[in-house]
């Protein structure tokens, strides 16, 4: 199998394709946009090492996230020079590619579309840096950061959703409370810091209505990490990290309430003594989804580190799967077998299965490509871990993103 460095893997919300992107640099900045198509019966990438379709050139911060309507899948991202390229999958090495009318800036960064299944097209957000391309914050130059979003059916306008200040250290509290679309639900979440409580709350916008103007979600006292908005069944969730610490907040409100119905608490996760991480911090990408009609998230903690940077991508973690349907909430530790790095865990759901997708900072090459899974069975590991790429290389310092190898587990016997 190729080696390969990969960064920011998504999976269509049909489940037949993922997209991600190839870092290329020691510290990858520029890299490519792939995607490549999915066996629904056996979760396996076609081609094996997920370079199927080559998209287009981009960087770490124009990587392109997909998007879903009526039509079928696609994702958008950016291209090197900063124009917005949205591409159709039509099989595991073919895409239609289309540049969208909407000026090209490069100082556009995390660029996300709509998920719907009801209608053609739909919406894209990006947050746009005030003067240099890359990460948002002070030290680049950026004395602010500017969420806005566009109409697929009229992709030239830009509408502006909220600019926030910078901190002289860290992050603009929609990166802290990192802005994301409300899965079926033309819904904006994302982090504000509230004068009266002085955390970064969850404020939210919706799309369809926007002269409601930015509204509050849930402002509860708390620092919310990474809120994960989705409409799962009979009710409207949110899924965050809380403090900065392992434990996660789970609020909810019944589905087809007014955008600016508050969120109540349903239900607070932890792994606590079930953890073997000393100092157990920092949840977040949570990642929820639903089989046999119970609610499940996975989701990601690490030792505490000095910073996100470290702590993310340069310290030992975890990767925790929990049933949230019961009276009392059950946890599975899905990765890594032993100490080490671990991250950005994607669930792939098909018809036929449902597997766990994640990353591993690479020190060196930990496994053949040709690990099977009788060999792991063999080794007596109770859930799969099988190597889909690898790749050598250091691990990144803080403010950097080291190579990447992607793994997948199977989920245990639920």
């Amino acid at each position: 199998m190729s080696q390969g460095n990969y960064l920011n893997i998504e999976f269509t919300a049909d489940g037949k394709y993922m997209i991600w992107f190839e870092g290329v640099e020691e510290n990858p900045t520029n890299g490519i946009v792939w995607h490549c198509a999915v066996n629904q019966m056996t979760g396996e990438l076609i081609p094996p090492d997920g370079r199927g379709f080559r998209a287009f050139e981009s960087t770490s911060w124009g990587r392109a996230n997909p998007g879903y309507d009526n039509l079928g899948s696609y994702y958008i991202g950016s291209d090197r020079e900063g124009k917005l390229i949205m591409v159709r999958p039509d099989g595991p090495d073919q895409g239609k590619i289309i540049t969208l009318s909407i000026p090209a800036d490069p100082r556009r960064r995390a660029i996300y579309p709509t998920n719907f299944t009801n209608r053609e097209g739909g919406f894209v957000f990006f947050i746009q840096n005030e003067k240099t391309p890359g990460a948002g914050v002070r030290m680049n130059g950026n004395s602010w950061v500017e969420l806005q979003y566009i109409n697929l059916s009229m992709p030239a306008k830009i509408h502006i959703v909220e600019r926030q200040e910078t901190p002289r250290m860290g992050f603009a509290p929609m990166d802290v409370g990192f802005a994301r679309w409300m899965r079926h639900r033309p819904i904006i979440t994302y982090g504000y810091l509230s004068k009266q409580t002085g955390k970064v709350e969850i404020r939210a916008f919706d799309a369809e209505n926007p002269e409601q103007k930015p509204f509050d979600a849930v402002s509860d006292g708390y620092s919310h990490i990474d809120p994960y908005p989705a409409l799962i069944g009979e009710y409207e969730y949110i899924f965050t990290g809380i403090e900065g610490e392992a434990k996660s907040h789970i609020y909810r409100r019944p589905a087809g309430r007014p955008a600016d119905t508050p969120f109540d608490l349903f239900k607070i996760i932890s792994p606590s003594s079930m953890t073997r991480l000393a100092t157990p911090s920092l949840a977040q990408s949570h990642e929820p989804f639903v089989l046999r009609d119970r609610l499940y998230t996975v989701y990601q903690i690490n030792e505490k580190g000095r910073n996100f940077w470290e702590t993310t991508f340069s310290k030992p973690g975890e990767i925790w799967l929990a049933d949230l349907s019961g009276k009392t909430d059950q946890q599975w530790l899905i990765a890594p077998d032993d100490a080490g790095g671990v991250l950005e865990p994607e669930p792939l759901i098909t018809p036929h299965g449902i597997w766990i997708f994640y990353n591993k900072p690479m020190l060196e090459e930990t496994a053949t490509a040709g690990e099977d899974d009788s060999q792991a069975r063999r080794a007596g590991k109770g859930i799969l871990r099988r190597l889909l790429g690898r790749q050598s290389g250091r691990m990144g310092s803080a403010g950097k993103i080291p190579r990447l190898a992607l793994y997948r587990a199977e989920i245990p016997d639920l």
